[in-house]
């Protein structure tokens, strides 16, 4: 074997490395998602809802959005966190997966049987500086409620 020889197998061993690095993260999230179906999404529960008793959106979510989506979602009261920890781990597993830095909660994420994971976050923060308050988000809402229509046909 020559250098040259020895360095073409150095990148194809590198590159092999690399590969299956980055398949892992999928293949876990895959596996997560197929975990979730069989667990929830036969029973027609297809979404898991997050949410907190906070003061912001508190009454719009528990009279707006939870009548609606109730029938197709495994739901966790994120202030309740402490009574369901050892009885949810995999929902909390899950939640963790997806929701993603900063603001997460209220939020949605829908696992559908074939296609991407959606999120939906429901409260946005304010992009102007000048209105610090923070905005229960219309657009998300809308989008979650006709993907769970879509879900339910």
């Amino acid at each position: 074997m020559n250098w040259i020889e020895i360095g073409w197998l150095a990148i194809g061993f590198l590159f092999g490395v690399t590969v299956l690095k980055s398949a892992g993260p999928i293949a876990y999230r895959f596996g997560l998602k197929v975990r979730f179906w069989i667990r929830h999404g036969r029973k027609g529960k297809p979404i898991l809802f997050v949410y907190s008793e906070s003061s912001n959106w508190r009454d719009e979510i528990e009279t707006r959005i939870l009548p609606r989506i109730e029938p197709y979602a495994v739901i966790l009261n994120w202030s309740r966190r402490r009574e369901w920890e050892s009885r949810m781990q995999f929902e909390v597993k899950m939640f963790n997966q997806w929701c993603g830095p900063g603001e997460f909660v209220p939020m949605a994420i829908v696992f559908p049987v074939a296609g991407k994971v959606r999120t939906f976050r429901l409260w946005q923060l304010s992009t102007n500086p000048k209105h610090v308050k923070d905005k229960f988000s219309k657009q998300a809402e809308q989008d979650l409620l006709e993907t769970v229509k879509q879900l339910t046909r």
